[in-house]
């Protein structure tokens, strides 16, 4: 029976909520097949963003255990405290501009370059398999164009996002920390 991850990156005001499930299969080479992404619409209240995330927790946990892996930079606390009253014990990521990962489930703080270099290294690998009939599949594949690491040159410090003023990133993060927990803290 296979693990599902979902990973749910909050949207604040102008921005969207996302979610990705992960399905993982265990074996000589662990490998991952992307089941499902899914954008809210813009400004849909946080209340009913937890309420989301709990279906989909259950829906998926019908075919396997589950984990929701959950953004808690910027407004996720709030959305944290009412999936933990609904009984879904998500995992918390506060993503930083570090280098290292600290923090323990059910709260980590993960750079946002582990983040990327995880989903970057799945993809290479071949072991991350997608569909092109996924809704929301051509608006991933081009925030994966679009995404880019820029450095400052004056500080030498790392940014990572969307490349240009209104591009979107929050299907590539919503995936990257479902695959980021799968990968690194999961099998430990």
């Amino acid at each position: 029976m296979p693990d599902y991850l979902i990973g749910l990156d909050l949207g604040q005001k102008h921005d969207f909520s996302t979610f990705a499930v992960l399905e993982k299969h265990s074996g000589a080479i662990v490998h991952y097949r992307l089941r499902h992404l899914e954008r809210l619409d813009l400004n849909t209240p946080y209340p009913v963003v937890a309420r989301r995330a709990h279906m989909l927790v259950v829906m998926t946990g019908r075919h396997g255990h589950t984990k929701l892996v959950m953004d808690l930079t910027g407004v996720g606390a709030p959305v944290f405290d009412l999936l933990q009253a609904a009984g879904v014990h998500p995992v918390a990521i506060t993503i930083t501009g570090g280098r290292l990962v600290s923090g323990t489930p059910p709260h980590l703080h993960v750079p946002k370059r582990m983040l990327i270099s995880t989903l970057e290294a799945l993809y290479g690998s071949g072991r991350l398999k997608t569909g092109e009939k996924i809704p929301y599949m051509a608006e991933l594949n081009e925030e994966l164009r679009n995404f880019r690491v820029k450095i400052n040159r004056r500080t030498r410090q790392e940014s990572y996002g969307a490349k240009g003023g209104r591009k979107h990133d929050d299907l590539v993060l919503a995936l990257a920390m479902a695959a980021f927990y799968a990968e690194r803290v999961s099998s430990e």
